[in-house]
């Protein structure tokens, strides 16, 4: 009988200890699902903080931007006809009416598209694909670089930040052609693939080695961002064979047309 006993006390002891460790499992095991909450609750902050922060500091840097290009438009195109219309003037005669009627037209039309230039908000105001091809027509009408654009399918964005990272995305891809290409032709392409955005901007200049391109400041903020949107992004270079750049966004929601 005392056997037994001791049998059913060590069991009942054997049964406690089970359910304890149990509950100590149990317990450690709901502390860590908190602590795994808590770290992506904050790497998802952390995100949207940086994602935030990308944000301004593009606002910001396409603010500078087009203050750079509307104060050099002043000074090298508005301000030259502006000159010529005072030259004129001078030397008041009859013949010269219909060559300064022209060129103050030349000056208002000018003006008007700066003014729509200086509207930093233009990115909110216009589609995707009118925003690409205006800041090419700029390119172009530098006389630096010519430039070629295709738009086919549905790919605007219809998140306004995301719209402003990728036009951001596409002006530095531009600045780094004008700045150390030496190309003579960019050519960009905006369409769709199986519901994917895809932006292609190719230039014929000198190209790189693109295991050294990672060290650019340029590059790196182009692959920041694009991580930030969660697309991707391929870079295809080699010297003297130009540049190829394909951007894809898969996560975003677009318009239809």
């Amino acid at each position: 009988m005392e056997t037994s006993n001791i049998e059913v006390v060590l069991a009942v002891l054997f049964g406690s200890l089970i359910l304890a460790l149990i509950g100590v499992f149990m317990f450690v095991m709901v502390i860590v699902y908190q602590k795994r909450k808590i770290k992506n609750i904050r790497e998802q902050q952390r995100l949207i903080t940086q994602y935030e922060q990308a944000v301004l500091k593009a606002k910001v840097e396409m603010r500078e931007e087009t203050l750079k290009y509307v104060g050099q438009e002043l000074h090298d195109n508005v301000g030259q006809v502006l000159s010529l219309i005072k030259l004129y003037l001078s030397q008041p005669e009859i013949q010269q009416k219909a060559a300064i009627r022209q060129l103050i037209d030349q000056a208002i039309s000018d003006i008007r598209s700066l003014s729509q230039d200086l509207n930093i908000n233009r990115v909110e105001q216009y589609s995707l694909s009118d925003f690409i091809e205006q800041e090419l027509n700029k390119v172009h009408k530098a006389g630096l670089v010519k430039t070629s654009f295709e738009s086919m399918g549905a790919c605007e964005p219809l998140n306004m930040h995301d719209r402003l990272m990728i036009s951001r995305i596409f002006q530095e891809c531009i600045n780094n052609i004008l700045k150390h290409a030496e190309a003579k032709h960019i050519f960009v392409k905006l369409f769709t693939v199986d519901g994917t955005c895809m932006l292609s901007v190719v230039d014929d200049g000198v190209g790189f080695e693109t295991t050294a391109a990672h060290l650019g400041s340029g590059l790196i903020n182009i692959y920041d961002r694009v991580k930030l949107i969660g697309g991707d992004i391929e870079i295809h270079s080699a010297l003297g064979a130009g540049t190829e750049i394909k951007l894809r966004i898969p996560r975003l929601t677009f318009a239809e047309n």
